[in-house]
């Protein structure tokens, strides 16, 4: 992987017709532009418009620590203005391999009362806004966050798709709530998670967090906003039952995290966007040929007791080598299998092609779930030498699973354990964890990530059923923009709760939802019994993208993606109403030609398949009809 950056750095100047306490600048394509005020109490504000439509009305800036405050009585020392930077890079996962990131920069050097020193960085993208806080002296010292004054004032008659901060139980916080379905802006709750989706009545705004470093904290929402301003909070002190401080003890120079704010007069715009990679440090790793994307078969959706199971855990990497999926993922308490050991079955998989991934408990005294194996991952001398043994076992990849919390401790926790899992060649999903933060751009070894309510809430969410088919139609514009998504999707079969969704919608799911491991959680039973052209697909599905595109929808209602790999398209959608939906989608995103459509869409009832081929020219419209709560899947190759 190569990384560019190249600089076209331009006198540092004031902004022309504005006071110097007054700054303004544009987007590249002069769409976007950002408004930032230092008042005659010295403090700071910001505000963000698209096109003329003010996406962001006047917010605050600013942070207090134990040791100092940038809050009020801010003075400028000096501001600066660089334009036309640029970055190409490349990802192994997400929507797009090679991206190309263009932005205008302001950067603000301030003082407090006491002369200490802040600087604040805006970047400001086509698609967006980024901007974080930098602090640089006195070296050596140390600053304890106490809280960041940051604020999102979002306009009056918004409507928003965001869910609640999780409280802390034995399993969370988690990011595993339901997404609220436009709710009016500033609906109170006990605290809100990002990100954050609204919808202004002209625009799109997607708010979130990227690029946290070793000792940074996770931050959630206050969840009163008050007339509309949305602010920002530490953890709990009682998450990880109140072990370690929510608290960031920081060393300077630092910096912390960007605060990214996606925004467009379409919600293709949002979907397409990868502005939290844009921002995130480049990769770190200085080898990655050993790092393979792929699908997975899972035995513990279906047969919650298999991972004890020798020979039925040995079905499912048959089956795994059968569809020519790159891996079989073995999940919690593999440690007391019988009929074989673990290293005899990957012993086996290797054998015929395929790789497996095992299942660890994150705890450490943070976590009281007692699966095994577990004590293993929290401390890395621990950690590095059960990495090493599963090696040289051939085993090429880990879950780890309960994080539940986003203090320093524990997201220190997440970078000790995807550098130490890179010295061994090992890649890393994690579960019950928090949410992407553009760690899959640092650290390429990171496949996928949770903080999803998930296809597992079918055995244990009793409103899942019911509530699912409109879930699955916000993700896409919400939780799998910020990057790869662990659902684990395309179940068929009934787990404890039956699903409402029809047999097309499930296997839609499959490129609607994005990850570098794309875990299939139902049986090979299952699998087996779909018709051929299910099957043929499923097998031929891929899992890395060379470009995605939005196509249409509206989240809670109906989404169509598609998504490149090499010269085919795939183009997948479903809908979560409970009536019939007739689309047509126009394929304008195709260059021009001739193409074969392969559409796999609802039959006459929720789990059969209708299967035709069509052929179509670039822009024209195709038609499909879905059933409720429906969806359909295709394939589109040039002829």
């Amino acid at each position: 992987m190569k990384h560019y950056l190249i600089f076209l750095i331009l006198p540092l100047l004031l902004s022309q017709g504005c006071s110097k306490d007054d700054w303004t600048l544009s987007s590249p394509d002069n769409f976007i532009t950002l408004e930032v005020r230092l008042d005659d109490e010295g403090s700071l504000h910001y505000s963000l418009s698209n096109r003329g439509n003010e996406v962001i009305e006047s917010s605050p800036l600013g942070i207090r620590f134990e040791e100092t405050e940038f809050v009020n009585n801010l003075s400028l020392i000096s501001s600066g203005k660089k334009h036309g930077q640029e970055d190409t890079y490349e990802l192994l996962i997400g929507k797009r391999k090679v991206n190309d990131a263009l932005w205008n920069e302001l950067e603000l050097n301030l003082k407090n009362e006491e002369g200490k020193k802040m600087q604040v960085n805006f970047r400001l993208f086509d698609e967006g806004l980024a901007f974080n806080y930098v602090f640089e002296e006195p070296e050596g010292k140390s600053y304890t966050l106490v809280e960041e004054l940051t604020g999102f004032r979002i306009p009056q008659g918004s409507y928003a798709w965001m869910h609640p901060y999780d409280d802390g139980t034995g399993y969370t916080p988690a990011y595993e709530a339901f997404f609220e379905n436009k709710i009016p802006v500033g609906t109170a709750a006990i605290s809100w998670a990002f990100p954050m989706l609204f919808h202004t009545g002209t625009d799109w705004l997607l708010i979130t967090e990227a690029d946290h470093q070793d000792g940074d904290v996770g931050l959630s929402v206050n969840g009163t906003p008050i007339d509309r301003l949305y602010t920002l909070k530490l953890p709990p002190e009682e998450e990880a039952y109140g072990l370690y401080p929510s608290q960031p003890t920081l060393e300077l120079p630092f910096k912390t995290p960007w605060k990214v704010i996606i925004t467009g007069s379409d919600l293709g715009v949002i979907v397409e966007s990868n502005l939290v990679y844009h921002v995130s440090t480049p990769n770190i790793l200085s080898d990655i040929s050993w790092i393979k994307p792929g699908r997975s078969s899972w035995s513990w959706w279906s047969e919650r007791m298999s991972p004890r199971d020798y020979n039925r855990l040995k079905e499912f990497v048959d089956f795994s080598a059968e569809m020519g999926w790159e891996y079989s993922l073995v999940d919690a308490r593999w440690t007391e299998m019988e009929g074989g050991t673990a290293k005899e079955l990957t012993e086996y998989a290797n054998s015929i092609g395929v790789d497996i991934i095992l299942w660890y408990n994150s705890g450490g005294p943070h976590d009281s779930v007692m699966a095994e194996p577990r004590d293993l991952m929290h401390i890395s001398e621990i950690r590095r030498k059960e990495f090493q043994k599963i090696s040289e076992w051939g085993v090429k990849g880990v879950k780890i699973d309960f994080f539940k919390s986003d203090k320093p401790c524990i997201l220190s926790q997440y970078h000790g354990i995807l550098l130490d899992a890179a010295d061994f060649n090992i890649m890393v999903n994690v579960h019950g964890s928090t949410i992407p933060r553009g760690w899959e751009r640092t650290y390429p070894n990171l496949m996928t990530m949770e903080a999803v309510r998930g296809a597992e809430t079918y055995i244990f969410g009793r409103t899942y059923s019911e509530r699912a088919p409109v879930h699955n139609t916000i993700l896409p514009f919400t939780r799998n923009v910020i990057g790869p998504m662990d659902y684990t999707p395309v179940t068929f079969s009934d787990a404890r709760f039956p699903k409402t969704t029809t047999h097309a919608h499930e296997l839609a799911l499959a490129v609607l939802f994005e990850s570098g491991h794309q875990h299939f959680a139902d049986s090979d039973h299952s699998y087996r019994a779909q018709p051929s052209f299910v099957i043929d697909y499923l097998k031929q599905v891929p899992v890395t993208w060379d470009d995605t595109r939005f196509v249409d929808g509206f989240p809670g209602e109906w989404v169509v993606v598609a998504r490149r790999k090499g010269g085919a398209w795939y183009m997948s959608g479903i809908q979560g109403l409970d009536e019939k939906k007739d689309i047509k989608l126009r394929l304008d995103f195709l260059p021009e030609g001739t193409y074969e459509v392969k559409l796999i869409s609802d039959g006459d009832d929720p789990d059969s398949f209708d299967f035709e081929r069509l052929s179509v020219n670039a822009g024209e419209d195709i038609s499909v009809e879905m059933l409720p709560r429906g969806g359909f899947a295709a394939v589109i190759d040039r002829k």
